[in-house]
């Protein structure tokens, strides 16, 4: 009996030897694992720190050089017009940005689409006002106003979209007869200092209803420009091109503004052929648009339309449909959509 009971002893003994060893190694293999994680977790944070750094110092290095323009965002809920910041007398800076910094979603300019013609279309963030805008694109206030006709400062929304100039100065919009030298002349300034505001430039486009910027200087007197008056008058010739409510006041390219619903038909104002035609761009702050060359010689211009319906090279006769109401190019208001209605070559019949 003792002895079977010793044998049994030593049975037990072995098993217990062998389980210890089995933990041991279980122990000393969880202990490797983990030694073996923190030296991967350590070299992969090397990597990353490394891949990061450039472009940490990139962004930080283009806020500090330009710290000056951007400053502190707008206050939510502050005055829509700052009253220490004016737009007369501040001087004409310059900010220097390429597409992809201003496409960057990490700089103060995100919200900035820049276009072909060297403008930005900024949409308002919420607690924006139009001082800080300026200041952070380094323009005067009223470089915004004369860009963006209609334009209430109070009634400011986020998402809206607004146009702003590379530098300050105005967007004039070219008229017939005009040459670049002429333009210089009218606002007494040199014809280098425009070419050097419009690095696009482009000869070939430069055309009647093409825009070109002209900096430091302000909208030109109305007795500057060509007075309605003196153009040939046409009674009865042209129809009213859609329906809605006629503004009737006569922009300086000789167009009125015609409101309603996006969608609204658009119509021939008399017959002709379509020469121009455009259903993509901003294109100068027209959108899209069309424009008819009738047998008197005179031109319709019918701009921010929705859709198009016709193309270059069609015939249209007088209250064929062409396009929609849209609010595409420089637009404002709740909607933006309207028909803008140019005449060239002879009065505008529907401005009052």
């Amino acid at each position: 009996m003792i002895c079977y009971i010793g044998c049994i002893i030593d049975i037990l003994r072995q098993q217990f030897n062998k389980t210890r060893t089995l933990f041991d190694f279980l122990k000393d293999w969880t202990t490797a694992m983990t030694v073996v994680f923190i030296i991967a977790m350590s070299v992969l944070n090397l990597l990353l720190v490394d891949y990061l750094a450039p472009q940490k110092n990139a962004d930080k290095n283009f806020l500090a050089e330009n710290s000056a323009y951007f400053g502190a965002a707008a206050v939510e809920g502050g005055n829509p017009i700052d009253s220490e910041l004016r737009g007369d007398g501040q001087e004409t800076k310059f900010i220097i940005v390429d597409s992809a910094s201003i496409l960057n979603a990490n700089n103060p300019l995100s919200n900035a689409l820049p276009t072909r013609e060297g403008l930005i279309i900024y949409k308002v963030q919420k607690g924006d006002n139009l001082s800080r805008i300026a200041a952070n694109f380094g323009i005067s206030l009223n470089t915004i106003f004369w860009a963006n006709e209609n334009l209430k400062p109070t009634l400011l929304q986020p998402g809206q979209e607004i146009l702003i100039l590379p530098v300050t100065g105005i967007l004039h919009q070219v008229r017939d007869g005009e040459t670049l030298e002429s333009i210089a002349v009218n606002y007494n300034i040199a014809v280098d200092k425009i070419l050097s505001a419009n690095p696009n430039f482009n000869p070939v486009k430069f055309s009647a209803g093409s825009t070109i910027i002209i900096p430091n200087s302000k909208p030109a007197s109305r007795s500057s420009l060509v007075s309605a008056a003196n153009l040939p008058n046409f009674p009865g010739y042209f129809a009213i091109p859609t329906t809605g409510w006629n503004w009737g006041q006569l922009h300086y390219n000789n167009a009125v503004d015609i409101a309603n619903a996006c969608g609204t038909p658009t119509y021939a104002s008399a017959e002709g052929l379509v020469v121009e035609e455009s259903s993509y761009g901003w294109n100068q702050g027209y959108g899209k648009y069309i424009l008819i060359e009738h047998p008197n010689g005179v031109k319709t211009k019918y701009s921010h339309t929705g859709k198009n319906e016709v193309l270059v090279g069609d015939y249209v006769v007088k209250g064929d449909l062409i396009g929609y109401i849209g609010n595409t190019g420089n637009t404002h208001g709740p909607t933006g959509c309207h028909l803008h209605f140019e005449v060239i070559g002879a009065r505008n019949p529907f401005a009052k």
